[in-house]
């Protein structure tokens, strides 16, 4: 009993010393006293290691957010990247149709005396030295062989040598077995040219015939083809005085490697 009436008076002493103590330091003072000081020694380091570590883990925390929105950012505009590549190639290859369709059109309204089929390239026979294409119509559009197919602006691929309902088969001029009639169109001077395994096609003409490097060639009045088709450029000649002849190398207008459409010339009866 004395023990708990013992242990009840301290509590009260030291009750009433803290609430001396707390009206003690809360009175208006401009400088810290004894047992301020005291206290704020050693509470002053423990605060700061308590506040700077709460910064470093609010800091830490707030960068580690950061980070993930940024790479999920990344991965967003990476995406939004690769969508806007695919529109602008999707853009530039139906410009290019375009392109060559119209210069097609603007041919045919150009020429009138015939009719035009237009097609597709559907396919290449495999071969070093055979270049024929094969296209996506065929008797049944008036398709006949021999007659002449052109790509944009009038320019001369070559020509029909099997048709089928559905399909046909076209001889380009760069292959080894094509023969066309052709003039130079400045002076009128003629020749023939063949298919060569580069890709060009080669004429043989006389010594005296006036022809340069730059000169177009187009298809003479004596072709199994329209006349006035257009060819390609003359690359290079060469003289050969002994043969009493010119040898002359012609870069055509067409790119074979990347042909997609032309048109089937069909004589008007």
């Amino acid at each position: 009993m004395r023990i708990r009436n013992k242990l009840l008076v301290s509590v009260v002493l030291i009750s009433i010393l803290l609430i001396s103590l707390i009206a003690f330091t809360s009175q208006g003072r401009t400088r810290p006293g004894v047992i301020d000081g005291l206290l704020g020694r050693i509470i002053t380091p423990v605060q700061r290691v308590f506040y700077s570590s709460g910064e470093f883990f609010k800091n830490t925390f707030k960068n580690l957010y950061d980070l993930r929105n940024l790479k999920t950012e990344n991965e967003n505009l990476k995406e939004e990247v690769e969508k806007l590549k695919e529109q602008n190639r999707q853009l530039i290859q139906m410009a290019l149709e375009n392109s060559r369709l119209r210069s097609l059109l603007e041919f045919k309204d150009a020429n009138a005396q015939y009719k035009y089929i237009g097609a597709n390239v559907t396919g290449r026979d495999p071969g070093n030295w055979y270049d024929v294409y094969t296209i996506n119509k065929g008797s049944k559009d008036g398709i006949q062989v021999n007659n002449a197919v052109i790509a944009g602006h009038g320019y001369l691929v070559g020509k029909v040598i099997e048709v089928g309902a559905n399909y046909s088969k076209l001889m380009a001029i760069i292959d080894e077995r094509s023969s066309v009639s052709i003039i130079v169109n400045r002076t009128r001077d003629m020749g023939i040219v063949s298919g060569s395994a580069n890709s060009n096609v080669t004429a043989i003409m006389e010594l005296e015939a006036d022809i340069v490097k730059g000169d177009d060639i187009i298809t003479s009045e004596y072709s199994t083809l329209p006349k006035g088709l257009y060819i390609g450029k003359v690359k290079s000649v060469e003289k050969q005085e002994k043969k009493l002849q010119k040898i002359v190398t012609v870069e055509p207008s067409v790119d074979f490697k990347r042909l997609e459409e032309v048109f089937v010339i069909i004589p008007i009866e």
